[in-house]
């Protein structure tokens, strides 16, 4: 059953209870003081009161599959890890700046024995990206700042065949 239609039957039925539905509605509508003579009365807050709270970010792990042989910063905190119908694509963060993290990631790849097909040091967006090719595998590098002093590593992973993407 969809959310919304729990809700309208949960709804429908609490309309249907007898009871003394016309006080409670005079009650809510009421000044406080005038809600309940006891300590635990609700008080209604208005809208400019009402603060809501950001979502907290739990840190994913890196995942097992996480190639060995792809560049990764030395101090990070995994941010996300999606896997869909083949598809391996992972989101971290690092302390530093986009240059010099593109910069290492791109010595570090090179290393690995990674033959670059493409590297854009500075996109237009004020990102890096580039991506890398091993055998069957392709790796695919995008930074972009995350706030001040961080950087977002994503990451994509995939099989390749001799026509493309398997």
């Amino acid at each position: 059953m969809r959310p919304y239609f729990l809700v309208l039957a949960v709804a429908v039925a609490l309309g249907a209870c007898g009871g003394d539905r016309m006080e409670a509605t005079d009650v809510a509508g009421a000044a406080p003081d005038a809600a309940g003579a006891g300590a635990d009365a609700a008080v209604p807050v208005g809208a400019a009161e009402v603060v809501a709270a950001e979502p907290e970010a739990v840190p994913a792990a890196l995942p097992g599959w996480f190639p060995a042989d792809v560049y990764l910063p030395a101090e990070h905190v995994v941010a996300e890890v999606n896997e869909d119908r083949g598809a391996h694509a992972v989101e971290l963060r690092t302390h530093g700046e986009v240059f010099a993290t593109a910069e290492q990631a791109r010595a570090a790849m090179l290393a690995a024995g990674w033959t670059e097909s493409h590297y854009s040091p500075i996109d237009t967006r004020g990102g890096a990206s580039m991506y890398y090719r091993k055998g069957d595998r392709s790796a695919t590098l995008a930074m972009a700042s995350g706030g001040t002093g961080q950087v977002r590593v994503m990451y994509n992973f995939a099989t390749v065949g001799e026509t493309g993407v398997k």
